[in-house]
């Protein structure tokens, strides 16, 4: 076994629980252990569970926030970077850092189940398979993903609009996007996103709710020349808390959603993809993915208790304009 020295990077509002307290288990057991285990939590907020060894940083209330101080706080040469809901085996940070060297990779992203702990689900049958392919139409309209083995520059623009040009089952290509729940990077190279210039995904928005906060980061540490690729044989369990979400109820919590989706992506795309990539290709993309989700979204919330979210949304959009025009 290589050594090698790492920080974990946890973010928590400390509410997670029981979940919060197997992240620490699984921690514990590694076969290689970090350097120190940097925990951040807003000023104000309480961490309930502790093992004893965790550095406890302070920082704003915020998924951005507490991010960048995590990673601008951590002295090892690899960050592990983790939410507070999260479970692994013992020998998972060993997986990944050889993943990374074998393959000469700067980040490498595991496979998330949801409360599934042996590896990946089988092949979907039957009404989960009808599920699987509206889920894939779905994303190809509203241009968050295209499933193609042909390369079309089109495609991977409006795809990048949406900030997922990923590859999970093709493990030899490199990834633009990735979850933001657990990944394995180099600190230089998270540094050099200067993912605190990006506060903009939680400020002004319903909520501190800071959708598209994986696809800024992924894209601005790809633009910099990291190389992201997903491993084939390592797994995480996503416990899903639900810590950080603030709604009560689904109206509000699609409010949330649609509003900040929609004014975070088409800053997103205004302040990334246009901005690294201008042209008549990056217009069409962007109109096409924005509008796109813009009309599916409308459809599928005609009913009239479904209209305040309508109109979030489209408050979303119009927040992203005025957003966008005062920089």
């Amino acid at each position: 076994m290589d050594l090698f020295c790492y920080s974990i990077v946890i973010r928590t509002l400390g509410n997670a629980g029981e979940k919060y307290s197997r992240l620490l288990e699984s921690i514990e057991k590694q076969t290689v252990k970090p350097l120190e285990v940097i925990v951040v939590i807003p000023h104000g907020y309480t961490l309930g569970c502790q093992k004893g060894n965790e550095r406890v940083v302070y920082s704003e209330k915020g998924m951005v926030s507490q991010r960048s101080v995590g990673i601008q706080e951590a002295r090892g040469e690899f960050l592990l970077v983790l939410d507070d809901d999260v479970a692994f085996p013992l020998d998972f940070v060993e997986k990944m850092h050889t993943c990374m060297v074998e393959r000469e990779l700067d980040c490498v992203l595991a496979f998330g189940e949801n409360n599934v702990q042996n590896g990946p689900t089988e092949s979907p049958k039957g009404r989960q398979r009808v599920k699987e392919t509206l889920k894939r139409l779905r994303g190809t309209f509203t241009g968050q993903c295209f499933y193609s083995n042909r390369r079309s520059d089109y495609f991977d623009t409006i795809t990048r609009t949406a900030g997922h040009r990923t590859y999970v089952n093709e493990t030899d290509k490199l990834c633009q996007t990735g979850c933001f729940q657990c990944f394995f990077i180099k600190r230089e190279s998270a540094v050099e996103t200067h993912f605190e210039d990006e506060k903009w995904l939680e400020q002004g928005t319903l909520s501190q709710y800071a959708a598209y906060d994986d696809a800024v980061f992924f894209y601005k540490a790809f633009s910099h020349g990291c190389r992201i690729a997903y491993t084939s044989d390592t797994y995480y369990l996503h416990l899903d808390a639900a810590a950080g979400r603030s709604a009560k109820d689904k109206l509000t919590s699609k409010k949330i959603r649609l509003y900040t989706i929609a004014r975070n992506r088409t800053v997103f795309w205004r302040r990334h993809i246009l901005t690294n990539r201008p042209g008549a290709l990056t217009w069409i993309a962007g109109f096409y993915g924005l509008g796109n989700y813009a009309l599916y979204s409308t459809i599928i919330n005609l009913l009239p208790k479904n209209w305040p979210a309508i109109a979030a949304l489209f408050a979303g959009y119009r927040d992203a304009i005025r957003f966008i025009r005062n920089k």
